[in-house]
């Protein structure tokens, strides 16, 4: 069954490639297309919705294709967790794909084979039962969603895209490493093997290429640059599914063997404390750079950043409660945030701009998309009965547990997050409406649906908030004897109502004392004509510092390349100078393990 999941969307992007004719009409590619991928969808929710029940029932499932070719061949491991994260990947999809059809109109056939091939790769790696098999379809996966990215093909989807691929490369190239150095130490590819070889530089190398995936900072400046360059519903995959797959990489691998204690005594303590402080710096600056920006695309790439904060914090605390908030997070997020794209690009698609400056008192145009774009705020901020407030009074219970202060930062930040949500929904659907958009309609109805759907999902994801913690993120940890083990967690209680009021008080104070600064301005003024709080404030992303390098980078190169003498065998020995060099390196690393 595992074998037959993982290639079948390979099949069906294959069978359009194979039988769609490029040059036909539109209208018959996309019929074809529709009635290839629907067809699909029904076989791939049998096969999804059979290993899940299996699964509940304790059975897992390791398939291996081609045995013969190991270590190369293809394992495939399917339990809670991997089930589970399968099944919240083709939900999402799903949704993509009904949006899709209304909002895609150039090269169908290329977008969604693409598209297919995005799904097939990353469940690929969800289920992938070993570290080989966990890299090629990372790699893959990198490789076609540079392509659904750039899927517009101007200017800045293009330098976007670049800046994705090189980053995102440069992640597999680290998560690589650390594999090759677990190999030669532990001779297999077991996820164990990164911290069983007891070298602290192997899991910091694998920590370091999930952060990228993750877009957590200081290593995110490639995702406020790609969410906005690619069309509205791969950004929806993209923040809902996509960088959820370092922090799966982290849970898989580096997770079971983790704790927070001080003083650090050991590896686990030491990779506890990396996750916890990269988790709370990402929460906080991705919070703070999202309330001042001025394009929609970007304050919610932002956001994304600051949302797995969350989920980072919530992992590196290295108790049961604070991993059980963390996948209740991660699953809660993917569906706000991917309504929140669907829900904006629905905006941007029928009122042809991402500025806010632009937009405004588009609630009597679009009712609909306004509700539905109000229910994902209101849960990225915490408010209850939405899901985000579940699993973030999850994660505030758990770093409540550990320190006082971790909780009261929490409360800030999502006071931050409200603050900047009241900001969008205020200034795209509030407020006089422009000229401009007196002629502006309701999204299609095939763009609706998926976006009521994830609505719907967030109402019911927090109202039975108990349901899910006892039944769900149990068989998601790979603990289904443990169905009750959450079961004393209470929601509704007057405290965490104190709590939320707290939060929307505090909301409501940032957002007016960052319209006083001039942090928050609807108006179109260049960074230069903006207050000098404001400059310094957008300084916290880093990328100039990335560009900078870059540019150093290019500058030595041309000089080395002035001084090369392009002689064979100097280029022999500079190859040879290199080599030893690393070696060197390597061995020094490698002769100080932290037991």
């Amino acid at each position: 069954m595992p074998i037959l999941t993982v290639f079948f969307p390979f099949f069906l992007s294959i069978t359009i490639i194979l039988f769609v004719k490029k040059q036909w009409e539109l209208e018959k590619q996309l019929r074809l297309i529709l009635r290839i991928i629907f067809a699909g969808m029904v076989i791939m929710s049998f096969f999804l919705g059979s290993m899940f029940f299996s699964v509940l029932r304790g059975h897992l499932f390791v398939s291996t294709f081609w045995p013969q070719m190991t270590p190369f061949d293809l394992s495939f491991r399917v339990d809670g967790l991997s089930i589970i994260m399968a099944i919240l990947i083709f939900l999402l999809w799903s949704a993509v794909f009904i949006y899709s059809i209304k909002y895609i109109k150039n090269n169908v056939i290329r977008y969604y084979s693409l598209l297919l091939l995005v799904l097939g790769s990353v469940q690929d790696t969800i289920f992938a039962g070993d570290l080989v098999n966990f890299y090629i379809f990372l790699e893959i996966t990198t490789i076609v969603t540079y392509f659904l990215i750039t899927h517009n093909k101007d200017e800045v989807a293009l330098k976007a895209g670049y800046k994705y691929l090189i980053m995102l490369l440069g992640g597999a190239f680290l998560i690589l490493l650390s594999i090759l150095f677990a190999y030669s130490y532990m001779g297999n590819y077991r996820m164990s093997s990164i911290i069983a070889c007891g070298y602290m530089i192997v899991p910091i190398l694998f920590l370091a290429g999930c952060f990228i995936k993750a877009g957590a900072i200081p290593l995110h400046v490639w995702l406020p640059d790609a969410h906005p360059a690619a069309p509205s519903p791969i950004s929806a995959f993209l923040s809902g599914i996509m960088i959820k797959i370092g922090a799966y990489g982290i849970i898989r691998v580096i997770s079971p063997n983790i704790s927070i204690e001080f003083p650090i005594a050991n590896i686990g303590n030491m990779l506890s404390l990396i996750i916890i402080v990269v988790g709370i710096i990402s929460m906080f600056i991705g919070v703070f750079l999202a309330l001042i920006q001025k394009d929609v695309k970007r304050l919610l790439a932002y956001h994304s950043i600051s949302q797995m904060g969350y989920i980072l914090l919530g992992i590196g605390l290295g108790t049961k409660l604070g991993l059980a908030g963390g996948l209740y997070h991660i699953i809660n997020h993917a569906i706000f945030k991917g309504l929140l794209f669907l829900g904006m690009g629905a905006v941007i698609f029928r009122a042809g701009s991402k500025k806010l400056g632009d937009l405004g008192g588009l609630w009597k145009k679009m009712p609909v998309t306004t509700i539905v774009c109000i229910v994902a705020a209101l849960s990225i901020s915490g408010i209850p009965p939405f899901n985000g407030f579940a699993s973030k009074t999850i994660l505030g219970k758990a770093v409540g547990e550990f320190s006082i202060i971790f909780k009261y930062m929490l409360t800030m930040v999502s006071a931050f997050t409200f603050a900047s949500f009241f900001k969008l929904i205020k200034f795209s659907f509030f407020g006089k409406t422009k000229e401009s958009l007196n002629s502006v309609q309701e999204a299609p109805l095939l763009m609706l649906i998926p976006m009521i759907v994830l609505s719907a999902f967030c109402i019911i994801l927090g109202l039975q908030a108990n349901t899910v913690m006892n039944q769900l993120i149990p068989l998601a940890m790979n603990e289904p004897g443990h169905y009750q083990m959450f079961s004393k967690m209470v929601f509704w209680t007057e405290g965490l109502l104190y709590d939320t009021l707290l939060t929307i008080l505090l909301g409501f104070t940032v957002y007016f004392m960052a319209v006083k600064m001039g942090l928050i301005d609807k108006s179109d003024k260049k960074m230069a004509q903006s207050s000098p709080l404001l400059k310094r404030v957008s300084c916290l992303s880093i990328d100039s510092l990335y560009c900078y390098s870059a540019i150093l980078t290019r500058n030595s190169c041309q000089k080395l390349n002035k001084i090369y003498s392009r002689d064979f065998n100097m280029h022999l020995s500079w190859i040879a100078l290199t080599v030893i060099i690393l070696f060197f390196i390597l061995i020094i690393i490698l002769k100080s393990p932290l037991n």
